[in-house]
């Protein structure tokens, strides 16, 4: 079965379809007809349906569907469609048919959509499956605070598109924003509560969405060391970088481990990001002379400053692998070093290729990243990344050119104008199995520059680009001022 024009309007795009005759007409009430085993699955898609004014009823039963049913089947005997596609087969009756729960999941988003359009749904037979597995959003919550019901609409908003990921930022400088039981404690006047936490991973889960946690180290520790003066880094003369933590101290080293292990129990998802950005740019190790004496005691004479921090990251990594977690950090804090190397299990998030706030040497190249063994993740300035940095910061990447010329196998950094005009893009096998996907970026450097409304209607459109270009389906337009229509057309997510 082959794709073609007429493929129904959703985003992401259906990526195979044939179309039948006639439409599917839901009952009236309708009735969503399942095996027991989906009934999370069916609660959240009857609830959804609910919020688009229809009447629903859930039964669980066997055998086949009556006319104007939806019908929700777990079944393997496709084994194309992997662990999250799903066929959709519309007619008399609707059937969402999946190897998986999260398959049969984004059936329903599909046709959620279809349904949210005025007009009929269209009979036919859909295969669907994403190119990439990590698809969504991080949002900088450390520098600006977002309330639960802020970011409980997000994940319905994410899970509508078929996305999988929220990356929550939750640590900087100026704010430490999940609760701590430390004493004093860390956390900010404005903080989400553990429970709150609990209840939006638990939401999460429910619309198969992952929470990945990120808390960052051994850079952007200011709120945490804010009561623990005796773990900033001091240079030779005793003046404290107050952001930075002074890891060649063990009972610093100690406060981290005990940070993280405060944190692990509220996440079950297998991701946990270490941030690992931006320590130090090139010419400030020399103010700190106990890095590299540290560093050389520790790996040895021909070790330096930046192999202390790697080895650091690899200290943080046996924590978590020990936790069944897999380590996420970003790519500019990589290389640097002479002795020690980051362990290949740690995934990278390639989000430029220079920066003068972080690396002793050039910032590896995404194919260097794969080389070196890593998986690596596509969060490259351009175009995932919403700023609202001043100039000589290059402007939020445009949407034209990141529908037009961006793809997820295409890494760029932040030295650009546009879509077209500005450094080379760094392309990697389109193929390429160890590329995990992409998400976009929230950054809040200047927290009160916009609101939390404000950003959400900002990031309403990427999102959707976004959704389009990491399941990868077959484009149904081939611009965006054509696309900008499908937008309206599949609407909002019920309920968000």
């Amino acid at each position: 079965m082959r794709g073609s024009p007429v493929r129904p309007v959703t985003i992401p795009a259906l990526r195979e379809w044939q179309p039948g005759a006639g439409s599917f007409e839901p009952g009236s009430p309708v009735r969503v007809v399942l095996a027991a085993t989906l009934s999370e699955t069916a609660e959240v898609f009857a609830r959804d349906l609910r919020a688009l004014g229809v009447d629903v009823e859930v039964i669980v039963q066997g055998g086949p569907p009556a006319r104007g049913d939806v019908q929700l089947r777990l079944d393997a005997a496709d084994p194309g469609l992997g662990a999250e596609g799903y066929r959709l087969e519309l007619g008399q009756a609707a059937v969402i048919t999946a190897n998986t729960a999260a398959g049969v999941f984004y059936g329903t988003r599909s046709l959620l959509q279809l349904l949210a359009q005025p007009e009929p749904v269209p009979a036919g037979v859909a295969r669907d499956w994403p190119r990439y597995g990590e698809r969504g959003l991080m949002v900088d919550i450390g520098r600006k605070h977002f309330d639960y019901d802020w970011l409980a609409a997000r994940v319905r908003e994410l899970a509508y598109l078929k996305l999988n990921r929220l990356h929550l930022h939750f640590t900087e400088d100026i704010g430490w924003r999940i609760e701590s039981d430390r004493n004093p404690p860390l956390h900010a006047e404005q903080h989400l509560r553990k429970q709150q936490v609990r209840d939006l991973v638990a939401l999460a889960a429910r619309h198969h969405i992952t929470v990945v946690p990120e808390i960052d180290l051994p850079g952007h520790m200011g709120a945490a060391l804010a009561p623990h003066p005796e773990f900033q880094l001091r240079d030779a003369s005793g003046t404290a970088n107050p952001g930075k933590l002074d890891y060649t101290i063990d009972g610093a080293r100690q406060f981290v481990t005990e940070l993280i292990e405060e944190y692990l129990p509220l996440f079950p998802g297998h991701l946990w990001h270490t941030g690992a950005d931006e320590f130090l740019g090139p010419a400030h190790y020399a103010r700190y002379p106990q890095l590299e004496r540290y560093a050389k005691q520790t790996y040895g004479s021909d070790a330096n400053a930046k192999d202390g921090v790697l080895g650091l990251l690899n200290e943080v990594n046996d924590l978590v692998r020990g936790r069944g977690k897999t380590l996420r950090m970003w790519g500019d804090g990589l290389g640097g070093g002479r002795a020690v190397g980051v362990d290949p299990s740690v995934d990278v998030e390639w989000w430029t290729d220079i920066t003068p706030l972080s690396e002793l040497a050039p910032v590896p190249t995404p194919r260097q990243v794969l080389d070196a063994g890593h998986r690596i993740h596509n969060a490259s300035w351009y175009p995932t990344y919403y700023t609202n940095l001043p100039a000589p910061e290059p402007p939020r990447p445009d949407l034209p050119g990141m529908y037009e010329k961006w793809r997820v196998h295409r890494f760029r950094g932040q030295r650009y104008v546009d879509g077209t005009v500005g450094a080379p893009y760094h392309d990697i096998d389109p193929a390429e199995a160890a590329n995990l996907g992409s998400t976009l970026h929230v950054w809040n450097d200047e927290p009160e520059q916009e609101t939390a409304a404000e950003i959400a209607r900002g990031i309403h459109q990427r999102l959707r680009v976004l959704a389009q270009h990491t399941w990868e389906s077959p484009c149904l337009v081939p611009s965006y001022a054509e696309f900008e229509p499908l937008i309206i057309r599949v609407g909002d997510a019920p309920g968000a």
